[in-house]
């Protein structure tokens, strides 16, 4: 039954709908006035209660109207006002939208947008409420692209353009099936004239195009044609569009265009459609600043310009009398390619001449103002064309250029190393084994080992892993080390566990496992490595059938399968232990490669970092490239060391450049009675040999000569950050000894997971904040104790050891160290990540070098309690 408050609200709505069936025009105009101005902003339950649970049939009638104003092309300030109307309802619930759409909804917003002679406010009111629908899933924007949507919103007119550019993007996210036809629509608006637009759509192309992913060559001529916009705020977003594209497959079509684009009128290019009116518009000076930014973000577009010949349209618009501001862009552009590769410089400067490529390189900024007629004619005559990409590399001075160099190095090189080399386990294994499959391991351990490792260090840790006699022996062989955690699982299931291991079960026996190889590896550093040893086994036996448990033969194939191998790793495991030729840059490498080739660069730049990979792949010795590889290493670590080399014992000391430096400086000082041999810094020596003499090479020395330090002014590298510096309070735990024990126990937690020391064990430690005061540190250990093993430690227990500083590469830590004991009623299980040790097991546990450290300062500590 109603009540009579329903009846009443129901007689309402009928009174209201029977009046919007018999009035006219105006009087339902009227009515949507009155409702817009009642309901507007209210909500799908305000709504309901307002038409008494009928708001639905009022949708209707809207809808209905709106469609027959648009058959009858009465247009007038009616479909604005059915527009907002509607813009109540789809805002307010998903219930409305749903019967909007059952009524043909979309394709009314699109007739809207379609009709040529309806306002452009009704048009953008249109567009609002298709944002609407497309916001609300997925399956109402692939309704609006169904209903060919794309073709009318991009046909909108000037005024409505912002608001489709909006509702474009709202398309393109979460919409994968339209993407590409929500892209090509966002291009098609970008040959709009208003500014404005063109700016918002340019940024949602930038937005857009990290959805898609990929790019589609119609948007080379409409992107370029931006760049003459007299708006700053549209150059702007051009440019960072066209800098993005570079990541892009239609990057080799924008850098053609945009070189054709530079070609004069003479040459009869035909001006871009979009802009075929304007004619009074300048030259692009734009696009030499494009030049300039995308030659110097990257080496290897710079190569990629000047084989497409932008050298000579360079030259050509500093000819360009009538346009200074062109001019002025173009030489600084220029002047980029010719501080960077001598074969430019050579061309630049035989084009134009030497007193004008002198005024040029004096200041390139500034040359405009002072260029004549005579000396414009001779710009815009120029024939530079450089053909090839690849001439464009540094100067031949940092580069092995001579066949008979080569060998002659090559020769002395392994002939020293044949006498000096050290006795290193993996060397042997290398040399020795006949077994490809064995051999290739062997060094890829070995390899692994030695990153950021001393080799010292890494024999033993090498031997226990890998020899058979040893008594720690584990892994041998990769089919060994692959099926560790395999044999873990099996001997649990073995022992009465059942016919198979839950996951979590089994996930904690490969933590069983992996704390097994956290034990052997500790002290070594760098955790990770042994964790990325085991995967990769794991891939080559059992997770890639085409290996058939063998390892890779190539180093692509190094690269693909073996996790934590990169481009040195690869060359280093595929030139020793499968004699492939191929180099192998480490940092001792570098370092030999930069005295040798006097490359003043930074040398961990990729400019530098290719130019080592090249040099290395030349001189490599196809008989012996294993060997030849070491020999280098051996040479950097024994003889070029990073401090106090030894020139005078270096085999290849005729083929350094940098020890010539250093000679003839010290001859130069010897001749010269007024030279000042303590001054620290001294221009370079002229040398026939030197790379130009000046400062147009990037690869020499950007900064003076230091007397003191010789050859070690190579390599160059940039000041490291500092380390970030962390304060740790930290607690040996001690257990006092119960009846079962013969030893005191300590308290070890284990790290997480991932991340810095992941997996391994630490005693009881606490980040400290700046602001913590030394009074506090004893309650905040107490309370971490009291969480891990239910108990606090005895008060009078507490006793301040000291510090200790342990540094990581990143990091600079102190640990705050005291040591407290607890009694023996502790329970010992109450957090899954810690267990009690004896003071033996602690030292064969995998524990850092830092907990090491700790546990000598504690021992010592204690020593000399006992001893007063």
């Amino acid at each position: 039954m109603f009540t009579s408050k329903e009846r009443d609200a129901t007689g309402l709505v009928l009174s209201v709908l029977h009046k919007w069936d018999q009035g006219n025009k105006s009087a339902r105009a009227s009515m949507l006035q009155e409702f817009l101005t009642r309901n507007a902003g209210k909500t799908s339950m305000e709504l309901e209660l307002e038409f008494a649970q009928a708001g639905s049939l009022f949708l209707t009638r809207i809808t209905a109207w709106m469609r027959l104003t648009l058959f009858s092309y009465m247009f007038g300030t009616y479909l604005e006002l059915q527009l907002r109307a509607l813009e109540v309802f789809l805002s307010a619930a998903g219930r409305y939208l749903m019967e909007f759409l059952e009524m043909g909804g979309v394709l009314t917003l699109l007739e809207v947008l379609g009709h040529s002679q309806i306002t452009e406010k009704a048009k953008t009111l249109a567009l609002h409420l298709l944002r609407i629908i497309a916001n609300t899933g997925r399956k109402y924007k692939e309704i609006i692209c169904e209903s060919y949507g794309m073709v009318y919103v991009t046909a909108c007119a000037e005024e409505t353009q912002h608001t489709a550019s909006v509702l474009l993007e709202a398309l393109a996210h979460g919409n994968p099936r339209y993407q590409q036809q929500v892209y090509k629509g966002l291009v098609a608006l970008l040959s709009c004239n208003c500014p404005k637009t063109q700016q918002l759509v340019l940024q949602t192309v930038r937005t857009v195009q990290v959805i898609v992913k990929t790019a589609h060559l119609s948007i080379v001529e409409p992107l370029l044609n931006l760049l003459r916009s007299l708006h700053l705020e549209v150059q702007y977003e051009a440019i960072e569009l066209i800098k993005e594209l570079q990541q892009t497959e239609v990057r080799p079509a924008l850098l053609r265009a945009l070189v054709t684009l530079l070609k004069p009128a003479r040459e009869g290019v035909c001006k871009h459609k979009i802009l075929q009116g304007a004619t009074s518009l300048p030259p692009l000076k734009t696009s030499y600043q494009v030049f300039r930014m995308l030659a110097e973000e990257k080496q290897d577009i710079s190569e990629e310009l000047i084989h497409l010949g932008v050298i000579h349209h360079l030259l050509c618009a500093m000819g360009n009398l009538e346009h200074a501001d062109t001019q002025r862009q173009a030489s600084l552009a220029l002047e980029h390619f010719v501080r960077s590769y001598p074969v430019v410089e050579e061309h630049v400067r035989t084009a134009m001449g030497p007193a004008l490529f002198d005024c040029f390189m004096h200041n390139a900024e500034l040359l405009y103002m002072s260029t004549d007629q005579v000396q414009a004619d001779l710009l815009l005559a120029n024939k530079v064309h450089i053909l090839r990409a690849e001439s464009a590399r540094p100067s031949s001075y940092h580069f092995f250029n001579e066949p008979a160099e080569v060998s002659l190095f090559r020769s002395r090189l392994l002939r020293w190393y044949d006498q000096s080399k050290r006795d290193l386990p993996w060397r042997t294994v290398a040399m020795t084994e006949t077994d490809a499959n064995i051999r290739t391991y062997a060094v890829w351990v070995s390899e692994v080992m030695l990153q950021q490792t001393q080799v010292a260090t890494v024999i033993d840790y090498y031997n226990k892993w890998m020899k058979a006699s040893h008594l720690s022996c584990r892994w041998p062989t990769v089919q060994e080390l692959a099926a560790a955690s395999v044999e873990v699982i099996r001997s649990e299931t073995e022992s009465g566990k059942g016919p198979g291991l839950p996951p979590a079960l089994t996930q904690q026996c490969l933590l069983f496992f992996w704390q097994d190889v956290n034990e052997m590896w500790a002290g070594l550093g760098y955790y990770s490595r042994g964790r990325r040893l085991h995967q990769g086994a794991q891939k080559v036996v059992v997770v890639m059938s085409e290996l058939a448990g063998e390892m890779p033969r190539t180093t692509q194939g190094l690269l693909k399968w073996l996790p934590g191998v990169g481009r040195y790793t690869a060359g280093a495991v595929g030139s020793i232990a499968l004699g492939l030729v191929t180099g192998a840059v480490d940092g001792n490498v570098t370092r030999v490669l930069c005295r040798l080739r006097a490359i003043g660069a930074d040398c961990t730049s990729s400019l530098v970092t290719d130019l080592l990979w090249e040099i290395c792949n030349l001189i490599v010795d196809p008989e012996r490239p294993g060997q030849f590889n070491q020999a280098l290493m051996e040479l950097g670590a024994l003889v070029c060391r990073p401090k106090s080399p030894l020139c005078a014992r270096c085999p290849v000391q005729t083929h350094c450049h940098a020890y010539r430096k250093v000679i003839l400086i010290q001859e130069t000082d010897a001749k010269s009675p007024l030279s000042n041999p303590d001054s620290v810094q001294s221009p370079c020596v002229p040398d026939i040999e030197d790379c130009s003499g000046d400062s147009s090479c990037k690869m020499c020395l950007s900064e003076g000569w230091a007397r003191d330090l010789g050859v070690q002014n190579y390599p160059r590298k940039p000041v490291r950050k500092a380390p970030r510096v962390e304060r740790m309070v930290t607690c040996v735990l001690r257990c006092r000894m119960t009846e079962d024990e013969d030893e005191p126990q300590y308290l070890l937690i284990q790290r997480p997971s991932t991340g810095l020391l992941a997996g391994m064990w630490e005693l009881p430690s606490i980040l400290l904040e700046e602001d913590i005061p030394v009074k506090k540190h004893r309650a905040l250990l107490s309370a971490e104790v009291q969480r891990i093993v239910g108990t606090s430690p005895d008060e009078d227990s507490f006793q301040y050891l000291g510090e200790v500083v342990h540094i990581f590469s990143h990091i600079h830590q102190t640990y705050v160290v005291y040591s407290a004991s607890v009694g023996g009623s502790t329970e010992r299980d109450r957090e899954p990540q810690s267990r009690w040790v004896s003071a033996s097991a602690l030292q064969e546990a995998a524990v850092s070098t830092g907990v090491k450290k700790i546990m000598k300062l504690y021992y010592e500590s204690t020593s000399k309690l006992q001893d007063t």
